[in-house]
């Protein structure tokens, strides 16, 4: 199989050592004095409100974020989604996390715990200790030049709630990231946008100008201005909808790994259909035992139509461990079903 590299990028996430540079950027009071109303509720705005008001309005649903690994913290942001204090963020923000804080727009702070996360779509759900306002969603009318802004914590905690504004790019990117182990692994279906990004705007939001949540920052070309990528929001609002019903809640694990056949196609993979083309299997999950193989194509699970990794994670996640999905798969033309009872993540 032919591999090329699309582009060279980086997650946007800051690293910052209080041993080795000898400075601190908590100066935030835990009291709140900002002046923003933090008063938990659903933020509304309605159409044709200037920028301006439209910033005053959302920022109280969006969070710094400090989380605390060996040695140091990391500094990303996130963004409120559902009532209940659910904030929305990148998994690399919080990986290896030993303690959480939040910055609110009030400069008071509060403790947050990690309830769900998924290194494969780089996303993750916390939950504040408080109650919080938070934002509605925007899963279905988006389109390339739409004005959006973004809002964020970059640097470091000095520089909360940045603004930014930009416009759509594109949709539907899939780009190819070089890992620090020297392995590739795919991010898809982003949102490409011209908003001015820089680590530590990891997890937070991109917002239209009706206040609604596009898509969430998770990387940006390192050799290349105005190129940063937002995951789209809904499956993140997907996730957090099943957290908030059910505290208990754990995503079914199928163990497929794969991107687009158009993709596949684009990048010399032999491909002769539409669906997910399956890069790798996981030979401990449902799908690895049940015969699943690299190569395959998934078309359909159910009667749901797949085309690519969001078709599969929003299959995924609207399901329950132990549930029963028939998979189908074109085998270079032979049409092949497995019935397969969705299993949980045991490595």
């Amino acid at each position: 199989m032919k591999k090329n590299k699309l582009y060279v990028l980086f997650l946007i996430i800051n690293f910052s050592f209080f041993l080795l540079c000898g400075c601190s950027f908590l100066s935030w009071q835990s009291s709140g004095d900002g002046g923003a109303d933090m008063t938990p509720r659903l933020i509304t705005i309605s159409k044709g409100q200037p920028i301006p008001t439209v910033i005053e309005n959302v920022k109280s649903a969006i969070v710094g974020i400090k989380s605390s690994i060996n040695g140091g913290f990391a500094v990303g942001s996130g963004v409120a989604i559902k009532q209940g204090g659910y904030i929305l963020t990148n998994q690399h923000v919080i990986s290896g996390s030993r303690g959480i804080t939040l910055y609110f727009a009030d400069k008071s702070t509060t403790g947050a715990t990690i309830v769900w996360q998924d290194a494969s779509i780089d996303l993750a759900v916390i939950k504040s200790n408080v109650d919080m306002p938070y934002l509605d969603c925007e899963t279905e009318e988006i389109s390339v030049g739409e004005d959006i802004i973004a809002i964020g914590t970059p640097l470091s905690l000095a520089f909360q709630h940045t603004v930014t504004k930009g416009i759509i790019s594109a949709l539907n990117r899939t780009v190819e990231i070089q890992s620090e182990g020297g392995y590739s692994y795919y991010m898809q279906n982003l949102i490409q946008h011209d908003a001015s990004i820089n680590p530590g705007n990891s997890g937070g939001p991109i917002i239209n100008l009706s206040g609604k949540v596009v898509g969430i920052n998770t990387l940006k070309a390192n050799d290349a201005e105005g190129i940063g990528f937002a995951i789209p929001i809904i499956t993140g609002e997907t996730i957090v909808s099943r957290l908030s019903a059910n505290n208990g809640y754990s995503a079914p694990y199928m163990g497929i790994f794969g991107v687009s056949a158009e993709f596949a196609r684009e990048k010399d993979f032999s491909v002769g259909s539409n669906g997910l083309y399956v890069i790798d299997v996981d030979s401990n999950s449902v799908a690895g035992v049940s015969g699943v193989m690299p190569g395959d194509i998934v078309y359909r699970i159910g009667d749901s139509i797949i085309n690519d990794f969001l078709d599969l994670r929003q299959f995924i996640y609207m399901h329950d461990i132990g549930d029963a999905v028939t998979l189908y798969i074109n085998r270079d033309g032979e049409l092949i079903s497995f019935n397969i009872i969705l299993g949980e993540n045991k490595s």
